[in-house]
């Protein structure tokens, strides 16, 4: 019975965890010739703001159509995005509550 209620708890707290998360999703292209064409393998950093610095919280690769992926991050924070050396957009975004399996959308970043 001990060992049922443990398991209980720690399985609520897993959930109560991810209900207070948000994804993010963005995409990153390129203009090759007056077309866009997604950016594969591109490392993004999620910058976020603390102790009056921005400070490299995580990161990402593209995939195949230039996409990437954030999960469970809480709400709330202040960030921009490290891309090739600049940062996007040029002003600060702030993680919305919209919880999971739906997704905060970035702004397409052109390179």
């Amino acid at each position: 019975m001990k060992s049922l209620t443990i398991i209980l708890i720690i399985f609520l707290a897993m959930i109560t965890g991810k209900v207070n998360a948000t994804n993010l999703r963005g995409q990153i292209v390129r203009n090759i010739g007056g077309t866009y064409q997604p950016l594969p393998a591109t490392r993004v950093d999620l910058m976020v703001w603390s102790n009056n610095k921005w400070t490299s919280y995580s990161y990402a690769i593209t995939g195949a159509d230039g996409f990437y992926y954030f999960n469970n991050f809480p709400p709330g924070a202040t960030f921009c995005l490290l891309v090739l050396g600049h940062y996007y957009p040029p002003k600060p975004l702030q993680i919305l509550n919209i919880p999971p399996p739906q997704y905060q959308d970035l702004p397409v970043i052109s390179t």
